[in-house]
């Protein structure tokens, strides 16, 4: 009697094992399958870095899994989920050996399907089209939808890779057709085929069908050189009854890169209407900063940016903040000119204020120590005048360091100790300078109205 109570205890032990065991195991697959699907949201929806966090997470729960219960009648499924973690991490390498097992050995429709359409996306990033789109076709019929839409995706692409626009654009056309045009579009851009990428991209404009990926393409076509293709894309899109936020935040992103061309008036008329289009606060800010930058380019004094600066009041941003920092520098300023000089070269560089920069270094004293260097700097601004800021300098001031560093000699230590007085100088302003932005930003914070519950 006694011997057999032992054995009943023992195999009481020995079935709570087995079933904290197998709590433990789907417990593990249980984080996987959670972790890889919010990684298969964020592929979806176009977030890779999100999405291989999320993988991450996914492989390295599966892979315990694997490692503490070998036998686990999860297995199957474990396999599946590690591998697509690998995949979609970028360690292709050793996710096909994950992904071809579990593919073979699963029973559960769903797994397999999972595990391929991860193979097939590791088959198309190595260049292996052929072999991804033929695992990657069938499954664009799946009953899953999120399987079915990433097959379908990553079929375009591989048919794209293989120069068969045709047959991509027939995929994606089936579902989305606009879609469709705006992946061609990418395709013929990255094809040198700028003609045919503007068109697709102005036919989207014209049926008000506006996506994310404008802004990157109007951005990509400027700096190819292609900016007359990349202005009419803008117009059609802001003259569209597209997404009116898409419409802004095409206004912005051309009006900031005509500002870099010295295109104020183009920039200024597309800025305008932003405030009215967007409710993004950070895009409006944008769009008002980069007014301001237009404003202030052209102004002959410092006063006048000030003046601009009082006026658009509402202006937060880069510009702002360089405006801030060379009124700093300038309220710092003693009979040195240091103050000074450094707001001046904030305006030049900063600003892109030339006329501005060049009036404050003139203004320097005549007898600062870092009077010379400021003409030489303004001549850099003077075009055509250039030479006649250097004769004055010859004449006014024949034995400055920074006249014979210009010539081309070594510099010596008179000009090490101006120059030590404008570090000394910068350091103490940029304290005042952080100071002052960080109540500005509380100022700022405090003024927004808080949202109702």
């Amino acid at each position: 009697m006694r011997a057999r109570r032992r054995g009943i205890a023992t195999l009481a032990r020995l079935a709570g094992c087995v079933a904290v065991a197998a709590a433990c195991a789907y417990n593990g697959v249980y984080n996987a399958r959670r972790a890889d699907h919010d990684g298969e949201r964020a592929l979806l929806a176009g977030d890779d870095t999100a999405a291989a966090r999320s993988f991450a997470l996914a492989s390295a729960a599966a892979e315990t899994l694997l490692a503490r219960s070998p036998n686990s009648r999860w297995n199957d499924e474990a396999l599946a989920l590690a591998g697509r973690g690998l995949a979609f991490t970028g360690d292709c390498g050793h996710a096909l050996s994950r992904l071809d097992v579990a593919r073979v050995r699963a029973r559960d429709l769903a797994i397999r399907e999972s595990a391929a359409v991860a193979a097939g996306w590791c088959l198309m990033r190595g260049a292996r089209y052929s072999e991804a789109l033929a695992l990657l076709e069938p499954l664009q019929r799946s009953r899953d939808d999120d399987i079915a839409a990433l097959a379908t995706r990553w079929s375009a692409q591989a048919l794209l890779a293989q120069g068969n626009a045709t047959g991509a654009a027939r995929i994606l056309a089936r579902d989305d057709p606009g879609g469709a045009d705006w992946t061609l579009a990418r395709d013929a851009f990255d094809r040198g085929l700028v003609a045919r990428a503007e068109s697709l991209l102005v036919r989207r404009a014209t049926a008000n069908d506006l996506r994310p990926q404008l802004p990157t393409l109007l951005r990509d076509l400027w700096l190819h050189g292609d900016t007359a293709a990349a202005l009419r894309v803008t117009r059609a899109a802001v003259a569209s009854r597209g997404n009116a936020e898409l419409r802004a935040v095409a206004r912005v992103t051309m009006a900031e890169l005509l500002l870099g061309a010295n295109r104020d008036m183009e920039a200024r008329a597309l800025l305008a209407p932003v405030p009215r289009l967007s409710a993004d606060s950070i895009l409006v800010a944008r769009s008002r900063d980069a007014m301001l930058a237009s404003a202030v380019r052209g102004a002959a004094s410092f006063d006048e940016i000030l003046r601009a600066t009082r006026e658009d009041a509402s202006a937060r941003g880069r510009t702002s903040s360089a405006i801030l920092l060379a009124r700093t520098l300038a309220g710092r300023d003693s009979a040195s000119g240091a103050g000074n000089f450094l707001a001046a070269e904030v305006v030049r560089d900063s600003l892109a204020a030339p006329r501005a920069a060049r009036s404050m270094f003139l203004a320097l004293p005549v007898g600062s120590p870092l009077a010379a260097k400021a003409w030489l700097a303004a001549a850099r601004l003077a075009g055509d005048s250039a030479p006649e800021y250097v004769r004055t300098v010859r004449a006014r001031w024949p034995d400055s360091p920074y006249l014979r560093a210009f010539d081309g000699h070594d510099p010596d230590t008179l000009a090490v100790a101006a120059d030590t007085l404008l570090r000394r100088t910068w350091d103490e302003a940029i304290l005042v300078y952080a100071d002052s932005l960080n109540a500005r930003r509380a100022a700022s914070a405090s003024s927004i109205p808080a949202r109702r519950p």
